[in-house]
């Protein structure tokens, strides 16, 4: 990293560039091999308006959410693999650890490691381009990194969007699992409507997941970390069977989104657990969400002009979404519903100020939270 740091490597006739693109980039002069090393900081703070909720204690405070470092790459042209760990807790947890193979014939792409299962679109939107500081409560129904193997292509000009994989159960934070629980968990996404320069779409997906694990346990919440939750830890499951429907509009600086999700647990103390969101969005400053049609999810903003470069102000987006999480077939008014409103700055590609205030009631039980993020990602 040194060396490379200092200036283009030159033997025989291998040439190494190094260049910085949002983050910092090695690769051979032909393009077939890749490294790309970055990570993000998340700081977050929450301001409680009460000091209970739902009968638990409120108490402000700060927690760094996400602390992470990561190297990706492409080797020989059709081998990639990404290495991502977080150190937010205190120790280091696997994230991404995953290497795949480009380009295969009739199976596409294939994935093997740990990583995100093809299941929500802001799930499998980045925690560094979400608009609002955390995800909508209905997430805490979506699965999210598992230890698996997953084949995944796009088609029709990149319009359309499929991945299927085969998962373990639920692992620990590195990545192990012991038993003989599986999930198998797919998603097709598409562009119907896609104007000639991507500044107008919209978008339409579905996932499902059949979940064999014996136990599950859900948590329900209000749309921060910081927040009290409610754990229902139920035994003796059959199966889970979890359902995402998806979609979003994009009008150039004008974006929505909802999600509806279903998880039904196949137990004697079961049931069905549902939910969703609506989510409006407008940048304020002109610039427009980025969407990545490889994936099917959108990427953030990245501002037209850097604040303190030439004058300019960065990008400014507004905010707003209510959410639902209903939790009636585990226990009785079990219900929450959130109200958040977002504004957010971005400074530059690598960095974002985000402010929230969401609103959350919980069984005629109401709660108010100021929460702030200071980011650094790249």
């Amino acid at each position: 990293m040194t060396t490379a740091l200092g200036a283009a490597l030159q033997a025989d006739d291998n040439e190494i560039k190094v260049y910085w693109k949002d983050t910092l980039r090695l690769e051979s002069a032909d393009g077939n091999n890749k490294l790309k090393f970055g990570g993000r900081i998340h700081w977050q703070n929450a301001f409680f308006g009460d000091d209970e909720f739902g009968g638990k204690l409120l108490e402000d405070g700060d927690e760094f959410r996400r602390s992470r470092i990561y190297v990706s790459g492409l080797i020989r042209e059709r081998y990639d693999f990404k290495m991502q760990y977080d150190f937010a807790g205190g120790d280091a947890d696997f994230k991404d650890v995953y290497f795949g193979i480009k380009d295969i014939p009739v199976l596409g792409n294939l994935r093997v490691g740990q990583f995100k299962e093809p299941l929500s679109l802001e799930e499998l939107n980045s925690s560094n381009s979400n608009s609002t500081i955390e995800r909508a409560n209905v997430n805490l129904l979506v699965p999210s990194r598992s230890a698996g193997i997953m084949a995944y292509d796009n088609f029709v000009g990149s319009r359309v969007s499929v991945a299927v994989g085969l998962f373990r159960g639920a692992d620990d934070s590195y990545g192990n699992y012991r038993g003989d629980g599986y999930a198998t968990t797919a998603r097709l996404s598409g562009l119907p409507y896609l104007s000639e320069d991507a500044s107008r779409l919209m978008h339409l997906g579905i996932g499902y997941s059949y979940r064999g694990d014996d136990t599950a346990t859900y948590k329900l919440s209000s749309d921060h970390s910081l927040a009290p939750n409610w754990k229902h830890k139920i035994s003796n499951v059959d199966n889970t069977k979890v359902l995402s429907l998806e979609g979003a509009l994009k009008l150039g600086p004008f974006s929505l989104q909802s999600e509806w999700v279903e998880a039904d647990v196949d137990a004697a103390e079961g049931g069905n657990l549902d939910g969703y969101y609506v989510q409006a969005g407008y940048v304020l400053t002109g610039e427009s969400r980025s969407y990545d049609q490889t994936l099917g999810a959108f990427k953030g903003v990245s501002p037209s002009s850097e604040f303190m470069e030439d004058g300019g102000i960065g990008a400014w987006e507004a905010v707003l979404r209510w959410s639902n999480l209903d939790f009636s077939d585990l226990t009785p008014n079990k219900e929450i519903d959130t109200w958040t409103v977002g504004l957010n700055w971005y400074l530059n590609k690598n960095i974002r100020v985000m402010l929230n205030y969401s609103n959350a009631e919980l069984d005629d039980d109401n709660v108010d939270v100021i929460a702030t993020r200071f980011q650094l990602a790249f």
